[in-house]
């Protein structure tokens, strides 16, 4: 009785955990849902009721901003979802002049995330029926994947509050259940890309390295301690004698960048960053020039600086990839 007992509670612990918010935070973004009328759908009007056509077609469009407000609102209180400021959505996609309706394709929820950093759409379209009938449809996609999911209510437009708070319910629902379909898989930690980069070393030879790169501002630069100290790092684990201008050796190689930075605008709670390096590899002693290179990449963090760090050190791992190997031919 007692085995029992304890595997029932096995899978109701199960279910429970299956349906338990991801351990992880989701960055979405809430775009406009479009409203439409049934006349809008195809109806035919005459002229002594096109009066009333047009104030009908006018309260359904009005209807659409107000279910986005209240959707985004609701989704803003579950805890695992970081959500994109509706004023930095609208002028990231205005900067890209760049316009979507609730009907969003694969292809342009993935430009929205690169853009936001979203890595979950929510848009829409909500359809008037007669007698003040709403139908409320919300497509949930994700940027990385392009699957795309659907959720629906249905009810008076006298009710408009409970209907997007079920609606929102929902969709926070299928966010959670779908959340590996939406977005990708999870990359390889740093461990992982560093470990594959020392394996991808065929050759026995381990020459002697400085790398020296330098951080361009506005007005002026400085070393990128982020990068130097990760692509001095990724040298020293692959076996690489890492020296500097304080050194008694001379380097047999000099790796020497540019790199720059661009603060991207606050998604959501998070910032976003965009680095670029510029490399080049050159045989001290003979003056040859192994290998032109350039990385850029994109990082988010909530702390600016980090951000910023973030996006020079995996522009550093890209190049370091590409690097080592032909160090050690």
């Amino acid at each position: 009785m007692k085995m029992k007992i304890s595997f029932v509670l096995s899978l109701l612990l199960a279910g429970v955990m299956a349906h338990a918010a991801p351990p992880y935070s989701l960055t979405v973004a809430v775009y406009d849902f479009t409203a439409t009328s049934e006349t809008d759908l195809g109806q035919k009007t005459t002229n002594w009721n096109a009066s009333l056509w047009n104030a009908r077609r006018e309260t359904a469009h009005d209807i659409g901003p107000n279910v986005t407000t209240l959707v985004t609102a609701n989704l803003t209180m579950e805890t695992n979802l970081v959500m994109v400021e509706r004023a930095e959505l609208t002028r990231a996609l205005n900067e890209q002049a760049f316009g979507v309706s609730g009907m969003v394709s694969s292809d342009a929820a993935a430009k929205i995330g690169q853009i936001t950093g979203a890595k979950v759409l929510v848009a829409g379209q909500v359809i008037k029926t007669g007698n003040d009938h709403l139908i409320i449809v919300a497509n949930v996609i994700g940027t990385e994947t392009g699957r795309l999911f659907a959720d629906k209510v249905e009810g008076a437009a006298d009710n408009l509050s409970e209907l997007t708070s079920n609606l929102s319910r929902k969709i926070a629902q299928t966010i959670n259940d779908q959340a590996t379909n939406l977005i990708a898989a999870a990359q390889e930690s740093r461990d992982e890309r560093v470990d594959r980069i020392i394996k991808s070393i065929k050759g026995k030879n381990h020459p002697s390295v400085s790398v020296n790169i330098v951080l361009l501002y506005p007005d002026s630069k400085a070393h990128s301690a982020s990068a130097e100290n990760e692509f001095g790092a990724i040298l020293l684990e692959a076996g690489f004698k890492v020296v500097d201008e304080n050194s008694d050796q001379k380097p047999d190689f000099e790796i020497t960048g540019i790199a720059t930075f661009d603060q991207g605008a606050p998604r959501g709670k998070l910032f976003s960053s965009s680095g670029v390096i510029d490399l080049k590899v050159q045989n001290r002693r003979t003056g040859d020039v192994l290998v032109f290179d350039r990385q850029e990449s994109t990082a988010t963090n909530p702390g600016k600086k980090a951000a910023n760090r973030l996006a020079q050190a995996e522009a550093a791992d890209g190049l370091a990839e590409r690097v080592l190997p032909l160090l050690s031919k």
